[in-house]
């Protein structure tokens, strides 16, 4: 898993984490969204696929483009050909992983124990644990754990290239160049997808299936979490599916979706606002909207929702949205990586916040005592050089990057810090980030310079141009496609044909149902549709005849016949 799963379309991110010989349903996250930099406004950042922290190994790309990898390594997640732990013992901090002859990596995530990275060609390959077939090779055989194994390819289809991947608990998810989403691995929770439990890519012949994300979507971004998994769509929609016993598909329910005859993935409300980065953990969720805006749910037993509160979020009647994070006051987040069971985000100053389950001193603050669990707690800062450029959340331990290299903290059991010992850091009055020496990369910094301007930064992912993406690509801006202004709802949207072939009606049918200081408010109108290239848009103005109360969601309904109907709710500005 990676810090926070971030939209992108070139290169993506990763997810979580595992225990050996125990299947625990642990897994963290993937990174976030990186912002302009290298000369562009902005905070600096990392591409945020450069780092990838899972359960108890790690794994970054740097400068050369190689891959190098430090931690746990019982099923080969470090792909050495053999099952030694690196960075426990004095004088180890990294090794590299072998990608081929010539072959450099633009996107690497960490599992549970399993790795993968997408190569420049575009090909993906994975390693370590295989138990539920998670390398999608058609087998339970590990990798990366005998003399002379390293890495291996996954057919992703004929002609086909991956652009983003996230590793969750013991499954896989990887989104193409054409903008669908595959998964394969365990499915015991539906985390695939399938409406089905059985695992995939453990028989023989058994290949990656795609994700039904409605007709004509494609997915920007994906986070595989523990065993449940989320994805933000082409229209800034964020979509979720698997596990859900902590709430964690903010369904107001602990219903899993995704292992029942004809289920796929469910909606997740943020507030009518779209999602730029998305990052699964164990059992909770956290997304950063358009605005800035943090929200978090599921499970909160050591306040990894950050919002002063034990109790879980989204399991009961009713909770079916969240309220904002509260981050000090003017800032936004720009990356979010959930872990095990704490959560740490980046905010638009290069300032580092940490918050949740700190038993070994993960959230830097020099003491083991939990925050955001009572009344009032909420984020913490951590002392460690800023801007932060990219940050991972693991099972206990956090890494994260600055201009002067990685520095992790917490557990370390396993040389999970890369520092040459198994003594944790962080727990002890005084042990915070920005004391530790940054990690040896072999005297590599973190981030590709494909560009070769001598800064490793979101711009090398995209060298043409320089934008928000986490990797480094510009996007368009996506606005709202409801919006009220008054009386007036403001209409902007596409729906999607029922079939490819069809020709768009001459008008969509579009209700309008909120509450006004006189009752309940239903109206209707015929607005025209367009032809374009991803379906009908239906655009225009449909006005009210008494304004909505404040607090009451303007929601509006949009179908039309051979459409797929939308609903949607009114942003106000």
């Amino acid at each position: 898993m990676h810090l926070t799963t971030l939209i992108r379309r070139a290169a993506a991110p990763a997810a979580l984490a595992l225990c050996a010989g125990l299947l625990l349903p642990l897994s963290l996250s993937s990174p976030a969204m990186a912002d302009a930099s290298g000369g562009v406004p902005g905070v600096p950042r990392t591409d945020a696929s450069a780092l990838s922290v899972g359960y108890q190994f790690s794994c970054a790309i740097v400068g050369d483009g190689s891959v190098r990898c430090w931690g746990r390594n019982d099923h080969g997640e470090l792909a050495q050909g053999n099952t030694n732990d690196i960075g426990d013992q004095p004088g180890e901090s990294t090794v590299r992983v072998d990608l081929g002859s010539g072959r450099t990596a633009v996107a690497v995530t960490a599992g549970d124990s399993h790795a993968c990275a997408i190569l420049d060609t575009g090909q993906l390959r994975c390693w370590g644990y295989n138990g539920f077939g998670s390398l999608g090779q058609g087998n339970t055989d590990d990798v990366g754990d005998n003399p002379g194994e390293t890495t291996l390819p996954v057919d992703l289809g004929i002609g086909r290239t991956a652009v983003a991947v996230d590793a969750g608990d013991f499954h896989t998810c990887a989104i193409l160049d054409t903008g669908q989403l595959l998964c394969w691995g365990r499915n015991a929770s539906g985390q695939l997808a399938q409406g089905n439990p059985n695992d995939l890519g453990n028989d023989p012949g058994e290949k990656p299936l795609p994700v039904d994300l409605g007709a004509g979507r494609t997915a920007v971004a994906v986070s595989a979490g523990g065993n449940t998994t989320c994805a933000i769509l082409d229209t800034g929609q964020l979509r979720c599916w698997g596990y859900n016993a902590s709430g964690q598909l903010l369904q107001g329910n602990t219903d899993n979706i995704g292992d029942g005859l004809n289920e796929s993935t469910v909606p997740v409300d943020l507030g009518g606002q779209p999602a730029t980065a998305v990052s699964v953990g164990e059992a909770h969720v956290c997304a950063v909207r358009v605005d800035g805006q943090l929200r978090c749910w599921g499970s909160s037993g050591n306040g990894e929702l950050g919002l002063g509160q034990s109790q879980p979020v989204g399991d009961g009647p009713g909770e079916t949205s969240v309220g904002p994070v509260p981050l000090p006051a003017g800032r936004t987040a720009v990356a979010v990586t959930a872990g095990q069971s704490h959560t740490c985000a980046i905010l638009d100053s290069g300032e580092l916040r940490c918050w949740g389950d700190n038993n070994f001193g993960q959230l830097g603050q020099g003491n083991v005592a939990d925050y955001g669990d009572g009344p009032a707690e909420f984020t913490l800062g951590v002392s460690i050089d800023a801007p932060v450029r990219t940050v991972g959340a693991g099972a206990g331990f956090t890494c994260a990057v600055t201009g002067t290299g990685i520095r992790c903290w917490g557990r370390n059991d396993s040389g999970q810090l890369g520092r040459g010992s198994t003594v944790p850091f962080g727990a002890s009055p005084g042990q915070v980030p920005s004391l530790l020496p940054p990690l040896d990369l072999g005297g590599q910094q973190v981030g590709r310079d494909t560009d070769r301007d001598g800064v490793r930064d979101a711009v090398d992912a995209c060298p043409t141009v320089a934008g928000t993406l986490p990797n480094g690509c510009a996007v368009a801006t996506v606005a709202p496609e409801a919006v009220l202004k008054g009386r007036k709802v403001l209409l902007d949207t596409i729906l999607a044909k029922k079939k490819p072939s069809a020709t768009c009606p001459a008008k969509a049918k579009v209700v309008v149902k909120t509450k006004t200081s006189k009752g309940r408010l239903t109206v209707t109108k015929q607005l025209k549709t367009h032809q374009v290239t991803t379906g009908c848009r239906v655009k225009g103005k449909v006005k009210l005849p008494a304004k909505p109360k404040k607090s009451a969601k303007v929601k509006v309904t949009v179908s039309g016949a051979k459409l797929t109907t939308k609903h949607l709710t009114a942003v106000r500005p």
